[in-house]
């Protein structure tokens, strides 16, 4: 019987000015397990976070289906174990994290017939998601520009550095980015320049650059109207000790810089929540390490992903 396990790490995107563009794999990750079966079953068993169906209409099933059409070839049968830990529909990639495990599963079940390039090239197709899927599946922090024929990217390592990740529940939340007021041209400069000094502080460590470099025109003037509380909660991180708070994705998860404290800043930005806007907030740390393998919340930029297969 052939076994292959896949992980795959929570993106966070945007990294304040950089939207869409720039992206940190954290090692807060989604684990799926595929195993042949001698009949011709399908079945999918699904634990933790979320709420996708235990069907052929799961995202990782959806994509690993799709792999096996294109090669012309699959496994008779399918056993299928998904064990969730990126929360879900939050701005951390989830999506993109669970089609690319399905992806790179069945791709490995197959003796890996499409290389990483066709594997992203497919994922973005997939979910749209071209950040998410690039900065997953290189891991560490990743640049993404375009779609399709004109999608270019590359991976930076990065100097290992906590952050702390914040998920408010907001039943009725927006994507801030759907009625934005008018773009200047000042604004757009703005954070070209500001996406280019993010990616040179956390290349270099610099931490008073990125404090100062993560400030966006573009999003961060409507997020006070889609996230209740959302100043008080910024002062409080930075109060507490934080370089800078950042909206992961389209949010509402939000993402604290922090050398220090990082205990302080959790529960400052809980406290603010909770008593401000009065809402819950679900904290969770996220570091780095350059391991392939590393599964805890207190953990770090991921470099990426996956196994390969096991013959038992």
């Amino acid at each position: 019987m052939l076994k292959v396990k896949v992980t795959v790490p929570a993106a966070c995107i945007g990294l304040g000015p950089g939207l869409d563009a720039l992206g940190l794999a954290l090692a807060l990750h989604n684990t799926l397990e595929f195993g042949v079966r001698a009949d011709s079953q399908f079945a999918i068993s699904i634990s933790g976070e979320g709420s996708y169906p235990a069907s052929l209409r799961h995202p990782a099933m959806h994509a690993a289906i799709t792999l096996f059409q294109l090669s012309e070839s699959a496994p008779a049968g399918l056993n299928v174990t998904i064990t969730n830990r990126i929360p879900q529909n939050c701005g951390l990639g989830d999506l993109a994290a669970l089609t690319i495990g399905g992806l790179v599963g069945a791709n490995n079940l197959l003796a890996a017939p499409l290389k990483r390039e066709a594997l992203i090239e497919l994922a973005c197709s997939l979910t749209k998601q071209p950040a998410s899927v690039v900065t997953a599946l290189l891991g560490g922090l990743a640049i993404t520009s375009g779609m399709g024929h004109e999608l270019i990217y590359r991976r930076i390592d990065v100097t290992a550095l906590k952050v702390v990740i914040i998920v408010p529940e907001l039943p009725a939340y927006e994507d801030p980015a759907i009625d934005l007021p008018p773009i200047t041209l000042a604004d757009m400069s703005f954070n070209i320049g500001r996406a280019a000094l993010v990616v040179e502080a956390l290349r270099k460590s610099d931490f008073d650059l990125l404090g100062r470099a993560l400030r966006d025109r573009l999003l961060e003037s409507q997020l006070p109207k889609v996230i209740p509380g959302y100043a008080a909660v910024i002062a409080a991180a930075r109060e507490a000790g934080a370089i800078g708070v950042t909206l992961c994705g389209n949010g509402p998860a939000l993402m604290a810089f922090t050398q220090v404290n990082h205990k302080r800043v959790e529960d400052s930005m809980q406290q603010a929540f909770n008593s401000g806007a009065r809402l819950d907030g679900q904290c969770r740390y996220a570091g780095r390490r350059n391991q392939r393998h590393t599964i805890t919340y207190k953990i770090p930029f991921l470099q990426a992903c996956f196994t390969g297969t096991t013959p038992l």
